[in-house]
C-alpha cells in the first residue's frame, strides 16, 4: 500500500454525518465555515477503523483551527491524565502571575520531599538548590520533569490549581494527587482529563486567549519527547505538544502547524495490554492519517509545488500501515 491511496482528487462539499464518532463544525463557526468535505469524513472513517482494531480504549479530539471542523471519538471520556496534567498546570501558573500569586522570576528551593522518580533529572540536583519558576515550567513540559512539577504544585497548592482548572473551563480535569504519589493512586485517588478538555486548552493557547500564551506555545514547541504525534508528521512541520505516560495510560496532545491549516490533535489511550509500543504506534498512526489529509496537494492547492507532500513524507520514513 502506498501513500497515494490516502489521496482523493475531487473535493466535494457534503453535509456532516456521524460514522463511529462525531464529525461536526463548532457552533461558533457555523455561520462562517463550510460543512466538512468528503475527505474530512473519510479521515474520520480511517480513524474509526484504527480505533476498532486497537487493543485498548482511545479518546480522540481533532480540530481544524481555521474551519472549526472537529472529529471526536470518546472525547468526553475520563482518562487517567498521567503527565498531561502538567499542561493545564502550566496555564494556571501563568494566570497566577497576573493575579500576583507568584512571579516567573522567583526561585523555589528544591526540597527533599518534593523529589520524585520517573521523568526528569532535577531530582539529582543538590537538595536546597533554588530554581527559577520559568525554568521549572520549561522542564515540567519539555522533559516532563516530575520533581519540577511537584515544586510548582507545592508553591500554589492543589486546591488553587483545581479551582483555576474550572476557571479555564476544564470541567472534567482534576488534580487530586501529586505526581508519582503512588500510595494515593493505590487508594483509588487519580488525576483525570479528557481529550476535549486538552484540545480546548490548546486552542485557547493557540488563539492567545490566555496570559502567557505565546511563551507557553514556544515551550510546547521545545518538547523533547517526540515518539508519538511527532512521528506521524513530516519533520519540517512545527508541532507544540505534551505527552503523558504511566502504567495504564499513553497520551499525546498538541498543535500541528501544517503548510495548509493548523490543527489540534489529542489522542489518549488506556486499558493497555502488552507494554507501550502498541499505543505509541497507534497515536503515531492517528497523527499520520491526520497529517495525510493536511498534506494532500489535491485538497490544498498551495502544496502542489515541487511534489511538496511526497518530498516531506519521504523524509519521515513512514509508510501507510493497516
Amino acid at each position: 500500500m502506498t501513500i497515494k491511496r490516502f489521496f482523493l482528487v475531487a473535493v466535494l462539499l457534503i453535509t456532516p454525518l456521524v460514522i463511529g464518532g462525531s464529525v461536526y463544525v463548532a457552533q461558533s463557526d457555523v455561520q462562517t465555515a463550510p460543512p466538512p468535505d468528503r475527505n474530512w469524513i473519510e479521515l474520520n472513517q480511517k480513524i474509526n477503523y484504527q480505533i476498532k482494531h486497537f487493543p485498548g480504549i482511545a479518546g480522540i479530539y481533532i480540530r481544524d483551527l481555521r474551519t472549526g471542523w472537529t472529529i471526536e471519538h470518546n472525547a468526553d471520556m475520563l482518562f487517567p491524565s498521567a503527565s498531561l496534567v502538567k499542561l493545564p498546570i502550566m496555564a494556571v501558573l501563568y494566570q497566577a502571575q497576573v493575579a500576583g500569586r507568584l512571579s516567573m522570576d522567583e526561585s523555589l528551593p528544591l526540597l527533599r520531599k518534593l523529589k520524585a522518580s520517573g521523568s526528569g533529572h532535577l531530582r539529582f540536583r543538590r537538595t536546597g538548590t533554588r530554581v527559577p519558576v520559568r525554568e521549572l515550567i520549561f522542564k515540567m513540559i519539555t522533559e516532563s520533569d516530575n520533581t519540577a512539577t511537584n515544586m510548582l504544585t507545592d508553591r500554589l497548592d492543589m486546591d488553587y490549581i483545581n479551582r483555576h482548572f474550572l476557571a479555564l473551563g476544564l470541567s472534567r480535569t482534576n488534580f487530586d494527587r501529586m505526581i508519582m504519589d503512588l500510595r494515593r493512586r493505590d487508594q483509588g485517588i487519580e488525576n483525570y482529563t479528557t481529550a476535549k478538555d486538552m484540545g480546548s486548552l490548546l486552542e485557547m493557547i493557540y488563539s492567545k486567549k490566555l496570559t502567557g500564551s505565546e511563551e507557553m506555545l514556544e515551550i510546547l514547541k521545545a518538547q523533547k519527547i517526540n515518539d508519538r504525534i511527532a512521528r506521524g508528521v513530516p519533520s519540517e512541520w512545527l508541532i507544540g505538544h505534551k505527552t503523558g505516560l504511566m502504567n495504564n495510560a499513553c497520551h499525546d496532545v498538541g498543535i500541528v502547524f501544517s503548510p495548509s491549516n493548523d490543527y489540534v490533535i489529542c489522542v489518549l489511550t488506556t486499558n493497555l495490554r502488552g507494554g507501550f509500543r502498541r499505543p505509541k504506534n497507534f497515536i503515531s498512526e492517528i497523527s499520520y492519517l491526520t497529517a495525510s489529509y493536511y498534506g494532500d496537494p489535491s485538497l490544498h492547492p498551495q502544496l502542489r509545488k515541487a511534489s511538496f507532500w511526497t518530498q516531506l513524507f519521504q523524509k519521515t520514513g513512514l509508510e501507510e500501515r493497516g
